[in-house]
């Protein structure tokens, strides 16, 4: 059962290379790109994903920070 605010479902395709057509700095946006960013930097598939404050997302243990996904934790 996924939680309301879960984003994996939109990281995962991110990954998987699909185009993002979510709204530009929306929850899905981001969810997409960090897959994205996930994949183009030879990561593992995100898990748990889901936004933080402001434009922080997290990512199992990790907090990303910004459209550049600087690891900030």
């Amino acid at each position: 059962m996924s939680r309301a605010n879960d984003l994996t479902e939109y990281a995962l395709s991110g990954y998987a290379g699909q185009t993002n057509p979510h709204l530009y700095s929306s929850p899905a946006w981001y969810a997409h790109r960090i897959g994205e960013h996930f994949q183009s930097s030879g990561r593992s598939a995100p898990r748990d994903v889901r936004m933080g404050r402001g434009y922080r997302v997290r990512v199992a243990d990790m907090v990303f920070c910004g459209d550049t996904f600087q690891r900030f934790a």
